[in-house]
């Protein structure tokens, strides 16, 4: 196997950096100029969602819309993947308006990959096995969401929605979705079960779930195992994956992980599809609204006689918030 020398660097690079940021204790890397531009953009966007969750909600709602706590939010992300034979940019949006304040709260969602993994970390793998790039005409969804206000250490949390994937034909949906924590005090381990079951009338069923078991091993590092799961009719497949992974914060603008991730579908000469190694390095570069990820990864394919082959992503992802504080 040949893996490129700068690629090695980058892994390098991603240990080298979580030792500087380790000392790094300021608000932002970007330079005084840059941060007098994106500041401006960022402020008249963020007040955009703002105003729209709550106009939207009074709409369905009540006055108290204007003033309670609200958790709206613009996500948008631009990957850059370069892997051999195929380097491509992936950008993604999500907003979600949050309504607090109608008789059952709701919350309306636009994205542009409903096709999203829960897990994010195996989400390269898993896309690699299903297909297709994540910002999508046809990928892309606007619906409704009703979720119970329930603490999820508590008891379940679910939800039920509706909405259209575009594309020609338009593909409408139903969809449930289901939450639950559970903590084990003394032996510090603590599950989180994440699942939604989606019917199209189009593609037909899809049902995917998460659970994700973790333990704090100490301030800094925490274990942790994810296992994923996702049935498409469409498909008449099984697409998996697991994870185990070593998260390692840094200080609070910094995390660092490693993990190994097997990825797999119950079609296909071989069940297992590929073995990766990843590291990834994230760090919020700007006040907790702007983070860059840095996530260098060696795959072990199993079909095709496939050599092993490096990749390397790099990721922006911005956050634009609402909940500006108001008073009556």
């Amino acid at each position: 196997m040949k893996i490129a020398p700068t690629v090695v660097a980058v892994f390098l690079c991603v240990l080298t950096l979580g030792r500087v940021a380790q000392a790094a204790n300021t608000e932002s890397d970007l330079p005084v100029w840059l941060q007098e531009r994106f500041e401006p953009v960022h402020y008249d966007l963020t007040r955009m969602v703002d105003n729209t969750a709550r106009n939207i909600d009074q709409f369905f709602g009540t006055e108290d819309s204007l003033f309670v706590e609200n958790q709206s939010f613009l996500r948008v992300a631009l990957d850059t993947r370069l892997q051999p034979g195929d380097s491509k940019l992936d950008p993604s949006v999500r907003f979600r308006v949050d309504m607090p304040t109608t008789k059952k709260r709701l919350r309306l969602i636009i994205e542009s990959d409903i096709e999203e993994p829960l897990g994010r970390l195996s989400e390269q793998g898993i896309r690699e096995v299903r297909g297709g790039e994540r910002f999508d005409t046809n990928n892309s969804a606007v619906g409704l969401e009703q979720r119970s206000s329930k603490d999820p250490k508590q008891a379940w949390v679910q939800g039920l929605g509706l909405g259209v994937k575009f594309g020609a034909p338009l593909d409408p949906y139903l969809r449930y979705s289901a939450l639950r924590q559970w903590n084990f005090s003394e032996s510090k381990w603590q599950i989180n079960s994440s699942s939604r079951v989606t019917q199209f009338n189009q593609r037909g069923l899809q049902v995917r779930t998460n659970f994700d078991l973790n333990k704090p091993l100490d301030e800094e590092k925490t274990l942790r195992f994810q296992t994923y799961a996702e049935y498409e009719e469409m498909r008449d497949s099984t697409v998996f994956s697991q994870t185990a992974e070593i998260n390692r914060v840094l200080n609070s603008r910094t995390a660092l992980r490693y993990a190994l991730i097997i990825v797999g579908e119950d079609r296909g000469e071989k069940t297992i599809k590929d073995y990766i190694l990843q590291a990834y390095y994230r760090r919020d570069i700007h006040k907790n609204i702007l983070f860059m990820d840095i996530i260098p990864e060696i795959h072990f394919p199993t079909e095709g006689n496939r050599d092993p082959y490096v990749a390397l992503t790099f990721r922006l992802e911005a956050f634009f918030r609402g909940n500006f504080s108001r008073s009556k």
